[in-house]
């Protein structure tokens, strides 16, 4: 009885370390439970997660009939699956939702395509290209940007045919299409400073700007580009595809980023705090495409150590959205009108670095 009491003790005290190993392995993780999510009529938020923690690589669903947050949806949809490392694109076409996520630096990375009402993967390619960023969608085929390969992979729909692969120069992010081609943008530190246009036959031209074409969005017949740095946006009538105007910003900030386009001759930017640096800041400003002016009774702002990390606008409501990192905590959500009033705060999104949203009606 002695040796068996004994024994006894041991093994509680070998599970007791095993438990509290497992406990101290999950810090800094977020625990997925298991509950699908229906998504109907809301707002997807894409987040970039955190370097290093495999569960926070996912995104989440503003249902905005029950005004209800649903986190982590896709591992909560699928069985736990965990999408790659740094998702950075997101797109809905229909009822489809295209993800990419850019996987290790310098590495091939992953492409998924998953059901916009049940969230439930449709089909995925896990090493394709390599740091897959952003995508867009033309002519039935999804084209997306490979930030370490200098490449545009074009594929079908259904993610099962590659149709081409395109060369665009040093490091392409932001991708557009408008009119019959694609546009292209870069990295905030690519070398080549240019704008590259890729036509119906996937034969590719070049425009040079002064600044790296970190942003672009298309309004009443043009794309609009944000040269990152120098505080201008370059302006491209979509017909031509020839530069036809610029707007100097005159902001305080060091540079300018993301561009949400409003509606006619409006465009929304973000000044960021940092040039040659770092796609994030604390203001957005709205801009008189027409006056080629700031309004200046817009102000949308945050303070202390959140930055804003990513903007979009949704045309269908007339609302802005933006996207704030708070570090190491979940991200959050805020939605202006387009006076710049505050209308709706979502404190915790379930994420960190929300980047991207989607608009499902």
């Amino acid at each position: 009885m002695k040796k068996l009491k004994q024994l006894s003790v041991f093994k509680f005290l070998i599970l007791t370390v095993v438990f509290f190993s497992i406990l101290s392995g999950c810090q800094g993780e977020d625990i997925v439970n298991i509950n699908p999510v229906t998504s109907t009529k809301g707002i997807f938020i894409l987040y970039e997660g955190a370097f290093g923690q495999s569960t926070s690589y996912d995104y989440a669903f503003i249902d905005t009939e029950r005004d209800t947050v649903f986190t982590n949806v896709f591992q909560n949809s699928n069985n736990g699956a965990l999408l790659n490392s740094f998702p950075d694109g997101m797109l809905l076409a229909g009822n489809e939702l295209f993800i990419t996520s850019q996987g290790a630096y310098g590495q091939p990375g992953s492409i998924y395509k998953i059901n916009a009402e049940t969230n439930q993967l449709i089909n995925s390619v896990n090493a394709i290209g390599n740091n897959p960023y952003n995508l867009t969608v033309a002519n039935n085929k999804i084209y997306f940007t490979n930030i370490s390969s200098g490449k545009v992979i074009i594929t079908d729909m259904n993610l099962g045919i590659l149709t081409d692969t395109v060369a665009v120069g040093d490091s392409p992010a932001d991708i557009l299409s408008a009119g019959n081609n694609i546009f292209v943008g870069k990295q905030t530190y690519a070398f080549e400073r240019s704008l590259s246009v890729i036509n119906q036959s996937n034969q590719v031209s070049k425009i040079f700007l002064q600044g790296p074409p970190v942003a672009l969005a298309q309004n009443s017949g043009k794309v609009y580009i944000s040269t990152f740095g120098y505080k201008k946006l370059m302006v491209i009538d979509v017909s031509s595809t020839l530069i036809t105007d610029s707007i100097d910003i005159p902001i305080s900030q060091a540079g300018i980023g993301y561009l949400a386009s409003g509606s006619n001759n409006e465009m929304y930017v973000l000044g960021t705090d940092t040039a040659f640096q770092y796609m994030e800041g604390k203001s957005i400003y709205k801009i008189n495409l027409v006056s080629k002016t700031v309004e200046t009774g817009f102000s949308v702002n945050v303070s202390g150590t959140d930055v804003i990390y990513g903007i979009d606008y949704d045309s269908a409501e007339n609302k802005l959205y933006i996207a704030i990192a708070k570090g190491n905590n979940n991200g959050e959500v805020r939605i202006y009108n387009t006076a710049g009033t505050l209308l709706k705060t979502y404190p915790d999104i379930g994420g960190k670095y929300p980047r991207r949203f989607a608009f499902k009606h």
